[in-house]
């Protein structure tokens, strides 16, 4: 299973920065907008932009780290006080991000953003049940466990010498890299 390490400090300021494009999101969309922005970045420069566990839950992938945080989970957060300090989390009647501050635009790149950008996009034109949907035509999410941990090689799309490639340097970029 290609697995990376996940980036806490990349993860909170992707979190904040898609809650202060989308005000109130509910913590199934923001979870959708990273699934696709990790997707598409993966597929373009070989490597995700937080490389959070995706569990493939019945709504959809879901990054488990962030919606640990997001429940109020921040037990095994490096820094829960930059969490708290970046995000306001209301729960009723469902949980929803607000931004509490501006994303440190520093700790994303360039490509990050492009790819956050389009996935907030992508995942606003579209209510619960399309989105639910169209992730669980993923393969990703087909081939994961119920409620198990979605392989992100699932995510590298096309086929062939082009996909293995991609496959290849993201495999050496798990290994090796830092996000």
């Amino acid at each position: 299973m290609l697995r990376f390490q996940f980036n806490e400090k990349k993860g909170v300021e992707a979190l904040t920065y898609v809650a202060s494009k989308w005000p109130g999101v509910t913590a199934f969309f923001a979870a959708k907008v990273l699934f696709f922005a990790e997707k598409q970045h993966l597929n373009r420069y070989a490597r995700p932009i937080v490389g959070d566990t995706f569990i493939a839950m019945p709504n959809g992938p879901v990054p488990s780290t962030l919606y640990d945080f997001i429940k109020g989970r921040l037990d095994q957060a490096g820094d829960p006080d930059a969490f708290m300090a970046a995000l306001l989390i209301e729960r009723d009647p469902y949980p929803r991000v607000a931004a509490q501050r501006d994303p440190d635009l520093d700790a994303l790149s360039p490509s990050d953003l492009e790819c956050l950008d389009e996935a907030i996009a992508f995942c606003r034109m579209r209510g619960f049940g399309a989105l639910s949907n169209l992730t669980h035509q993923e393969r990703a999410w087909l081939e994961a466990p119920a409620n198990g941990p979605m392989d992100y090689e699932h995510m590298i799309d096309g086929e062939g010498d082009e996909r293995e490639a991609i496959v290849a340097e993201a495999r050496e970029f798990a290994a090796y890299g830092v996000l």
